[in-house]
């Protein structure tokens, strides 16, 4: 016959059911300070590191080195014309490696360029053209009085022996560029006299009518 020997009792509490205390509620999370969470390193919303400014870009720029000049582009255009651009070119260049902006450079090399072609052109035709034709004229009548002192035909028109001459042009080029002179003579007997004559631009002349 074999004996049970029966379990041994459990662990009983000491303490009352109504003593134990409840299950700790999860307390909110504090209000964070400085205006949020900070995000996690790599989140697009994370800018620890970075300045504490209101425009960061304007800040940054300033770290970069000053762009070049613009004023040499409208020099080197306003007098060499379209060479002007290889300095636009190359300041342009460096402008965009510093990060600075390109397009004053290219406005000054396009606004000096239109300027100036204005400039010079109005130049040419209003005070060099006109200063080399007068010069080219005054060559010419040199050249008609020293053909006329040579020539013997004046002093036959006048019948007398002449020993200066001074023309003065009168009027402009007609047809086949003929121009009529008045020239004035000092005879060699004393006194002066003047004929009309008509020369071409070869320093070619007759007598006038």
């Amino acid at each position: 016959m074999t004996v049970q020997t029966p379990p041994e009792p459990g662990h009983y509490p000491t303490a009352p059911p109504w003593a134990s205390p409840p299950d700790p509620v999860p307390a909110e999370p504090a209000e964070p300070l400085y205006g949020g969470l900070v995000a996690p390193y790599g989140d697009p919303e994370n800018k620890h590191g970075q300045l504490l400014v209101r425009f960061p870009e304007e800040v940054q720029a300033m770290a970069r080195p000053a762009a070049p000049s613009w004023r040499p582009v409208v020099v080197l255009t306003f007098f060499f014309s379209v060479l002007g651009v290889i300095s636009a070119m190359r300041r342009s260049g460096k402008a965009r490696r510093y990060g600075r902006n390109r397009a004053p450079y290219w406005i000054a090399f396009v606004v000096t360029l239109l300027a100036g072609a204005a400039f010079w052109t109005v130049l040419t035709f209003n005070v060099a053209l006109p200063a080399y034709l007068n010069h080219q004229e005054q060559a010419i009548t040199a050249n008609l009085e020293s053909g006329i002192l040579v020539d013997r035909r004046a002093e036959a028109a006048l019948a007398a022996d002449v020993s200066a001459v001074q023309c003065t042009p009168e009027g402009d080029r007609g047809e086949g560029g003929l121009r009529t002179y008045l020239c004035t003579f000092n005879l060699v007997e004393g006194g002066k006299t003047a004929l009309r004559v008509q020369a071409d631009s070869r320093a070619n002349w007759e007598l006038s009518d």
